[in-house]
């Protein structure tokens, strides 16, 4: 059985739609069974999904599912369907999110190959206390009203960040055109000549992009202006496990690159000796821009103080600024913009892996508006971000404070 991004047949869970805290049902993949194996593999509205294999922290995720129709779950989750006489499977859920819940399955889960595991048997001896069902519906009622609140906040952090596109796109004069949704469109044969040969590049809407950019009123600089050199990072080669550490010289990946911000969730480290020999040149200062150029292309960020010692893999490219006109965070901040990555993302080859390759960013077009712009652009950045931080923060601790809260209620 083989699943594919092609919607045929029927949709499969995977450990990666599984969240802390809900579902994420945006990148899904489907698979063709037989009637018994869809019978096998069904998942109905109620059963409680449960990871049940990946890193110490993620293993033990699980979620009731309430999607209509039919879907089936991958190997890596184990479904769990009760007695509703019994127990509400919300309560259930919430109760493996606790202390008590994590305490158990923690010391079940076992080490295999830097990931941590817990099968069915071990599952079902997971002892969880049941109060009436009145009881739990209570508890589930408020822990539902703290998720709500909890993510009331979140999407208005996530807005917070959004709204910082329209804002740059403002200050420099720029006004996105109306995305073209056509599949055919012709381009003149001497255009095609003497450039790319791949139609998405000439697609109605990039004309469009670059036209706006070229009615810009500030001047405009190519990336290779402003930073000559282009380093790209490699992953070592020699000897594998060895190479890497626990702590020490951060080897940063495309997952530690999020919009104008270094994310060190996840992060990896490799040995000092690796980072001053074999990838030495590819080692970070402050003020560094990072763009991911494979994968998820266009995102960059600015590596600040904080983050150093650090080193990347071959999936991002280090841009260092060699002009006083150009502000590295505000480099950052329109390269994250729609217009921005719409560029990178038009100059993409390949087909499975898509990659961004140096002669392409290179010739990507910046508009460099006077510094006190440039400031209040990354000023108002930054405010935002702090807000962001902010909401986020207390969305975190008052969703803490309700799962002790329903913790506290069973265990007193």
């Amino acid at each position: 059985m083989i699943a594919t991004e092609e919607p045929v047949g029927v949709p499969m869970l995977r450990m990666n739609n599984l969240q802390n805290d809900g579902w994420a049902l945006g990148d899904l993949k489907y698979i063709e069974l037989t009637p018994e194996e869809l019978n096998k593999y069904k998942i109905v509205q109620g059963d409680i999904l449960f990871n049940r294999t990946n890193s110490k922290e993620l293993v033990g995720k699980c979620e009731v599912f309430k999607e209509e129709g039919d879907w089936v779950f991958a190997s890596y989750l184990i479904r769990v369907r009760l007695d509703p006489s019994k127990a509400l499977p919300e309560f259930v859920s919430a109760f493996l999110g606790t202390k008590a819940g994590r305490l158990q399955i923690d010391r079940v889960s076992r080490q295999i190959i830097g990931m941590s595991n817990v099968n069915a048997e071990e599952l079902k001896a997971l002892l969880i206390p049941f109060p009436s069902l009145n009881k739990q519906r209570d508890l589930v009622m408020d822990m539902e009203s703290a998720r709500a609140a909890r993510q009331a906040k979140l999407s208005q952090a996530d807005e917070l960040l959004k709204g910082i596109d329209e804002f740059v796109l403002e200050q420099l004069g720029l006004k996105l055109p109306k995305e073209e949704k056509r599949a055919t469109f012709a381009v003149r044969l001497n255009k095609v000549k003497q450039g790319r040969q791949d139609a998405l590049y000439y697609a109605p809407y990039y004309e469009k992009l670059v036209s706006t950019l070229n009615k810009c009123k500030h001047p405009k600089v190519t990336l290779g202006e402003i930073s000559p050199e282009l380093i790209g990072g490699a992953t070592p080669t020699r000897g594998d496990t060895e190479l890497y550490a626990e702590d020490g010289i951060k080897f940063l990946r495309i997952l530690n690159i999020a919009p104008n911000e270094i994310v060190l969730n996840g992060v990896n480290y490799i040995q000092d000796g690796v980072h001053s020999s074999e990838l030495k040149r590819s080692q970070l200062s402050k003020n560094d821009v990072l763009m991911t150029i494979t994968g998820r292309v266009g995102t960059s960020a600015v590596i600040t103080e904080d983050i150093l010692p650090a080193n990347i893999n071959q999936h991002i490219v280090r841009m260092r600024i060699q002009r006083e006109s150009c502000l590295p965070e505000y480099l950052a901040v329109y390269l994250n913009t729609s217009i921005g990555i719409a560029l990178s993302n038009r100059g993409v080859t390949g087909g499975t892996r898509i990659a961004l390759d140096y002669e392409v960013i290179r010739k990507i077009q910046i508009p460099i508006p006077p510094i006190d712009t440039q400031k209040k652009i990354v000023s108002e950045l930054q405010r935002r971000r702090a807000q962001a931080r902010a909401l986020r923060e207390e969305a975190e601790r008052e969703w803490q404070s309700a799962k002790e809260k329903f913790e506290k209620a069973l265990l007193r």
